[in-house]
């Protein structure tokens, strides 16, 4: 504990579709378009969010993971010095910034892709490229075959076994860090990059800045591998992310709960971890276009700011806004928003969010404290507990459309329930109301 990023609350902008930057680079002149940023900084400091987690901004030809330059901000949206003065603008209002680090792939407009189409075996960077085969050929006709991201081949496969590579990745991320004072670094695709690069980057990130903060994209396996000593500090739960909206929907709360359990609870994988919960984001389906009912939202959010971990809001999601991947595009997810204009679809959720990020700012239980299930019956409220030292807060959600009371068995101490105000009376006896599509969270009182 003592770290800033234990006690964040993130936003997330995909920051290409925000400046409102053409799909296309064609690499002829540098935009201003940071302004589009840095506009949402009244936003992000109303709702209590503390840190940004901006994605790709490095140069690149289309949606920001396929870099072509990992030393220059993207000409679509701004230059460097620019950028420098954003980050200063967001850390002098006490926000963090984390920026998108796609290191595990390039794309083709690289320097070194592009020297290796033009000279082949000449070439000095022939070793970048993973898997490359100057006896084969591929689809686009390049006269030799590579490694690339699951098939896409606009996705280059780097060489992190090669030294040189790492050491220009690794000089990109010092850049960006020492220049720019950035304060971390989301790793795409992390399940899949090499653990000696991580290890390393690791190792030079600590030197630089002893707080920086590495987090790992991570769809699938035990987040253990990536987050931990010799690695990164975090990694996406995307487990988390699943059981948040299909335990809503399939009306099982039992799913969440075992989830909580596995990963939190007494033995659980993840105790000591401070993993990276959402409920949306740049991949993915528009929350408000995942759920069967809008108000499934309110008690989602509310999972999201009590469960361990640290939890982040994707742009637009505190308004419940609608999208989801279409026809094979993401624009439907990675909007362009008008923030003056921006249209609520849930005008009450924002307030919602911005008193829950007020109410974990407020509680070390929520921030810091141990988790262990206290009640789960099919069709009732499901309710947990958080406990830091002499600090106890339980937390009830009802997703139902019916009023419901659960039993927590006798409570000798005093109550406040932080979301409506108001005092459980002490040698409270347990019978918890909860409203339907609401929650409770009720701190002890000494």
């Amino acid at each position: 504990m003592g770290y800033w990023y234990e006690e964040a609350v993130f936003y997330s902008i995909y920051a290409l579709s925000q400046c409102g930057a053409p799909f296309q680079n064609e690499y002829l002149s540098n935009c201003n378009r940071l302004w589009e940023i840095e506009k949402w900084i009244p936003q992000m400091k109303s709702l209590g969010c503390n840190a940004l987690l901006l994605s790709p901004v490095f140069k690149s030809k289309t949606h920001g993971y396929d870099t072509t330059d990992y030393f220059h901000i993207d000409n679509r949206i701004g230059e460097n010095e620019g950028f420098k003065d954003l980050v200063s603008k967001f850390h002098s209002e006490g926000i963090k910034v984390v920026l998108d680090g796609v290191f595990n792939h390039c794309g083709r407009d690289f320097a070194a892709f592009r020297d290796v189409c033009e000279k082949r075996e000449g070439s000095a960077f022939k070793n970048w490229i993973s898997g490359i085969n100057f006896q084969r050929n591929n689809a686009l006709n390049d006269g030799f075959s590579y490694d690339s991201w699951n098939g896409y081949l606009e996705l280059v496969k780097l060489n992190l076994k090669n030294p040189e590579v790492v050491k220009h990745l690794l000089d990109a991320a010092k850049y960006w860090t020492a220049e720019f004072d950035i304060d971390g670094l989301r790793l795409d695709c992390a399940d899949i990059l090499d653990f000696g690069f991580m290890k390393l980057l690791r190792e030079q990130a600590e030197k630089l800045k002893p707080d920086f903060w590495l987090m790992g994209e991570v769809v699938h396996g035990d987040y253990n591998k990536w987050a931990n000593p010799n690695a990164l500090h975090s990694a996406t739960n995307y487990e988390m992310f699943k059981s948040l909206h299909s335990s809503h929907n399939d009306r099982n709360l039992y799913e969440l709960a075992h989830t909580l359990d596995r990963e939190f609870g007494p033995g659980g994988l993840y105790r000591e971890k401070y993993l990276y919960n959402f409920a949306e984001n740049h991949d993915q389906n528009r929350l408000a276009s995942m759920v069967e009912i809008p108000a499934y939202l309110y008690t989602i959010y509310m999972l999201l700011f009590t469960i361990p971990g640290i939890p982040s809001i994707y742009y637009g999601g505190e308004w419940g806004i609608r999208g989801k991947r279409e026809n094979g595009s993401d624009a439907g997810i990675r909007p362009c928003i008008e923030l003056e204009s921006a249209h609520r679809d849930e005008p009450e959720l924002e307030g919602v969010i911005k008193h829950l990020a007020e109410i974990r700012k407020s509680s070390q239980a929520l921030m810091h404290g141990s988790y262990r299930q206290v009640f789960l019956e099919y069709g009732k409220p499901f309710a947990f507990e958080r406990s830091f030292g002499d600090e106890t807060v339980i937390i009830a959600v009802n997703p139902t459309k019916n009023p419901a009371e659960i039993n927590l068995g006798k409570r000798g101490a005093t109550f406040m329930d932080l979301m409506n105000n108001e005092a459980v009376a002490a040698n409270w006896q347990g019978n918890l109301p909860v409203s339907p599509h609401w929650g409770r969270i009720l701190r002890a009182c000494p």
